[in-house]
């Protein structure tokens, strides 16, 4: 309860403070100021996390003393679930791909629901501190534990790498310092509560920043809601909007502007059902077994509890998707209304914005920076329609108040900063998750099973701490290491392979470790082993990583060209499965285990 209030309680100084900022924005303030004032909440409320969850209890360091309660700990598994790329990325996902763009979103709220029914009530039972700790209880083998160690790492970075790759945009945005400066204060500023209080200081950091995420992402669009139509509340302006859009497009066919198929945005099917099912069933298997996510879990009180935790997660969740169209929608109508009718040629005096966003925008299916480009992309004298501009959703948030502003509704600095704080808040929880897991992996994982396997516990807690400021450390070397520099630029590629690796890898693991209780360490090996590997095949040809040539020409080209990278996982997860599957038949595991027994609620012998 004492969590409940306190989030009541910043949910109330929040709207306080923007309540303050808005009025004082009007008498005045300085958009630096108000920029400046909302990031230091932000800061502010990392320390707050820090101070609030000090500790050097090892139930705090690693499941968060079990006191969570399913409301909060369901908020925390939401953020962490939607992460930085979601707030950012989905909204723009599906205003550039119409109905397609719903299918990680949708894939995500899969996993999370997948996740709740296959795993989280029986790694409570199982009563270990970590998922890493049952594999080892488990099948009893060091071994298996190292390998699907190594892969939850490697899992973990690639997401982590993603996750921050899109603080320099963010950055150069809102603020005046420099992307790398920005990083080491972020970075700083999330490992100093994680190092006070392990896990009990990320369940602070996500909570509190899932209300800054909320802020962030409704507000904005309440303000053109109101804007547009008059109403605040955007699910009941976006019909009104989705209805004066399509008028409006129809009256461009009418004028020879455009053509029928320009009047059915987002009525559009997508263009490859088998492509969408295999995304989705992909994202879905890689965030019921991302370690994050199942760590986060284990910190209720009970398996009960860990259950509606998922419920309330999946309620959010489902709340943030059905939100994600009203945004495009609102942004369709507002670039239909504009820029329907405008010649190429005039575009520098009647839109001139659109030179001013550095990246993420084309016209006419080409990236352009001056008018001249602009008419080379689209013929000379040629008149633009709204299908005309193309944003990158990877672009879609940062770019959306100056697009706002340059049509003619000047957004209120105060509404784009708490956007700008909402991304950063999605940010930092999602970048805890992943610094505390790692650092879990070190401390407990690899040096306490490996190195120090007489270690008192008391010794592994202060490792814990250590290796927050490694990881940290690694981290910031990492994203700032030249050769990961064009995977940078694409931040959603390295989070889809980061998933695709813990589906290929973890989740037939762990599948056999709770449902199959003939499987033993031999069957968990091999299909960690030939998932991972099977997996990494697959990443490396889609990607047409140089290393894998060879085996490229041995796939046929129509799935070469054709398979989503969102679904790279699902080959391996599955010949993993099978394979662990086909040695658990063959050479069943011999003998009782005591964890297969609490796993099924029968008292051990």
């Amino acid at each position: 309860m004492v969590r409940i209030r306190v989030l009541n309680a910043f949910f109330s100084g929040t709207i306080i403070l923007l309540g303050i900022l808005g009025l004082m924005e009007r008498l005045g303030l300085s958009s630096d100021l108000v920029v400046r004032i909302l990031f230091a909440l932000v800061l502010v409320t990392l320390l707050f996390a820090g101070v609030r969850a000090r500790s050097v209890q090892t139930a705090n360091m690693f499941v968060d003393g079990y006191r969570m309660t399913p409301i909060p700990n369901g908020l925390a598994i939401a953020m962490v679930a939607t992460g930085a790329l979601g707030y950012s990325f989905w909204p723009g996902d599906i205003f550039a791909n119409q109905l397609s763009g719903f299918v990680v979103p949708v894939g995500v709220i899969a996993g999370v629901a997948l996740m709740g029914a296959l795993f989280v009530p029986f790694l409570r039972r199982a009563d270990v501190l970590t998922p890493m700790e049952l594999l080892e209880q488990r099948f009893g083998s060091r071994l298996v534990l190292l390998l699907a160690t190594l892969v939850s790492i490697l899992a973990i970075i690639l997401v982590l790498a993603g996750q921050i790759s899109f603080l320099s945009g963010l950055t150069a945005r809102f603020t005046t310092i420099t992307a790398e400066s920005a990083l080491i204060v972020i970075l700083v500023a999330v490992a100093l509560p994680l190092l006070l209080g392990g896990m009990r200081a990320a369940s602070w950091l996500q909570m509190t920043m899932s209300i800054l995420v909320g802020f962030g992402f409704l507000l904005f669009l309440a303000w053109i809601a109101l804007d547009l139509t008059g109403l605040p509340v955007p699910y009941l302006s976006a019909g009104s909007a989705w209805s004066a859009t399509r008028l409006l497009q129809e009256d461009a066919v009418l004028r020879g502007l455009a053509e029928t198929a320009d009047t059915y945005w987002l009525e559009l099917l997508p263009p490859d059902w088998r492509v969408v099912s295999l995304s989705l069933a992909g994202v879905a298997l890689g965030v019921s077994v991302f370690p994050p996510l199942l760590a986060r879990s284990q910190t209720t009180r009970g398996a009960k509890e860990s259950d509606a935790s998922i419920g309330w997660a999946l309620v959010f969740l489902v709340v943030l998707v059905a939100t994600l169209p009203v945004y495009a929608i609102f942004l369709k109508l507002e670039i239909t209304e504009f820029l329907t009718g405008i010649t190429v040629n005039s575009i520098a005096e009647e839109a001139p914005f659109l030179f001013d966003i550095q990246s993420g925008l084309a016209l006419c299916g080409v990236p352009v920076s001056t008018v001249e480009a602009a008419i080379a992309a689209c013929g000379d004298g040629a008149r633009l329609i709204a299908s005309d501009l193309e944003i990158a959703p990877i672009a879609f948030m940062t770019a959306l108040p100056d697009l706002m502003a340059g049509m003619g509704r000047e957004v209120p600095l105060t509404m784009s900063a708490m956007m700008a704080c909402g991304a950063l808040a999605a940010l930092i929880a999602v970048v805890s998750a992943c610094l505390i897991s790692l650092s879990r992996h070190l401390a407990l994982d690899l040096y306490a099973k490996f190195l120090g396997t007489s270690a008192p516990m008391s010794r592994v807690v202060f490792l814990v701490r250590v290796s927050v400021l490694l990881v940290t450390a690694g981290t910031y070397w990492l994203v700032t290491w030249p050769p990961l520099g064009p995977y940078l630029a694409q931040p959603e590629t390295l989070i889809l392979a980061g998933f695709a690796v813990a589906a290929g890898g973890l989740f037939p693991t762990y599948f056999l470790s709770i449902w199959i209780h003939r499987a033993g360490k031999l069957a968990a090996l091999a299909a960690t082993l030939i998932g991972t590997s099977v997996t990494m095949a697959m990443l490396g040809i889609l990607l047409q990583i140089e290393f894998f040539n060879d085996l490229r020409g041995l796939v046929p080209p129509q799935i070469v060209d054709s398979f989503p990278l969102a679904a790279a996982g699902l080959p391996g997860a599955l010949a993993g499965l099978a394979v662990g599957l086909l040695i658990a038949l063959v050479a069943p595991q011999k003998g009782g285990n005591p964890v297969t027994m609490r796993i099924g609620g029968l008292p051990e012998s």
